[in-house]
């Protein structure tokens, strides 16, 4: 276990290093704030590229990780599998709550047009932020049970 966080610690460092190395790089091959210059633009793409691969390699560790985890017992892994159709029952509800409609705002014509926004895509949008709101308000809602839980515990 001890081997395992050594790496892990070396790992996030050399990747902490290597990330602020190459953003000071990009930083002072800035030539103005209206002209960043053809290096600028090109350490630009870097820095994107490169966030874009930590994340990659955040989320295939996170997914690795609970896979791993939701195999070490029987009971974890119902746990998990809980977890998995709650949050199928949560896209659900929201998926028949969204309508279908698409919404009116400066500019959505050209968002029609090029078939950016179509009506199954509104409906997703929809779904997502019904998703999001339903998992705030189970957050703020178990943030303040636990806390009454707990002045309960006490008294």
């Amino acid at each position: 276990m001890e081997k395992i966080r050594k790496f892990t610690t070396i790992t996030l460092w050399v990747l902490m290093v290597i990330s602020i190395v190459i953003f000071v790089y990009m930083f002072v091959s800035i030539d103005s704030e209206t002209n960043p210059g053809e290096k600028a633009r090109n350490l630009m793409a870097l820095n994107i590229n490169w966030a874009i691969f930590l994340f990659a390699i955040a989320a295939v560790v996170a997914i690795v990780f609970a896979i791993s985890q939701m195999f070490s017992g029987k009971a974890k892994a119902l746990r998990a599998l809980g977890t998995i159709v709650l949050f199928a029952i949560i896209v659900g509800l929201s998926y028949i709550m969204a309508t279908s409609e698409i919404p009116q705002f400066f500019g959505v014509e050209k968002f029609v047009a090029s078939g950016t926004l179509t009506p199954a895509i509104s409906r997703w949008i929809g779904t997502g932020l019904y998703a999001t709101y339903i998992l705030f308000a189970g957050a703020f809602l178990s943030i303040i049970g636990f806390g009454a839980v707990s002045i309960f515990k006490r008294a």
